[in-house]
């Protein structure tokens, strides 16, 4: 069993623009919430939150402590940050109920190398880099191993279907969908490039909610770009509770 992961928090007042004084004090505006719960501003300690989310990742089972209360369960469910400053400015925080099935997107990692690629004759397109699954908040796997050893001649790919599950867990990602394959060169490049401009517009569109939304300043809201180190949608059967 996976060593648990405590996070301490505390109920906070201050919100919206002026949240950018509990940051410079080393604090970390958050906010905990689930389904049919009404969601709480809390302040986490920058340092402790970034331990912790190195280790637990959006998948891992975290025990939050408020104001010193018997600890409940939340997932990781958004990290907010922004190029101007160093590490997160702002997390969402989801309490799950242990005996209620949730959706959520687990990481895919890429092992082994694909002959095809040693031999440069082509590149590695990665199509997907997350799984979306229905399990158990327990069972969530902490990520997919997708194994290119075997991708011998280009065009040769991996589908969702192909990818070894555990039991209790369900993909909701179509299985027909191409997890990676071997592409020609070309085109892995364009496809990179596409995928850039969009995180990059993402990140644009994001720092100008965070600015209207009050968590930044409006200069720094409307001049930088905010990408989502991850997100998911809580499913609506995963109400709220503890163990």
């Amino acid at each position: 069993m996976a060593p648990s992961l405590k996070l301490n928090a505390h109920a906070r007042e201050i919100t919206g623009k002026r949240s950018r004084r509990l940051r410079h004090e080393g604090a970390l505006p958050a906010v905990l919430y689930g389904h049919q719960s009404k969601s709480t501003a809390i302040a986490l300690d920058q340092k402790e939150f970034q331990t912790i989310y190195s280790r637990a990742g959006h998948t891992h089972l975290v025990d939050l402590a408020l104001d010193g209360a018997r600890a409940v369960k939340v997932l990781v469910r958004e990290v907010q940050t922004h190029p101007r400053q160093l590490g997160p400015i702002h997390v969402d925080l989801y309490r799950v109920n242990l005996r209620d099935k949730l959706s959520v997107d687990v990481p895919i990692v890429i092992t082994g190398e694909s002959p095809a690629v040693k031999r440069n004759d082509g590149d590695l397109l990665i199509a997907l880099h997350t799984l979306k699954v229905e399990c158990l908040p327990s069972d969530i796997p902490e990520s997919f191993e997708v194994d290119v050893s075997g991708l011998e001649e280009l065009e040769a790919g991996i589908r969702v279907s192909e990818v070894a599950v555990p039991e209790g867990v369900t993909i909701q990602t179509d299985p027909e969908e191409l997890v990676v394959k071997v592409a020609p060169k070309k085109v892995a490049m364009e496809v990179a490039a596409e995928e850039a401009a969009e995180a990059e517009a993402a990140a644009v569109l994001e720092a100008e909610a965070l600015a209207e939304a009050g968590e930044l300043p409006a200069e720094e809201g409307a001049a930088g770009e905010a990408p989502k180190e991850g997100s998911t949608e809580p499913d609506a059967s995963a109400e709220n509770g503890g163990e």
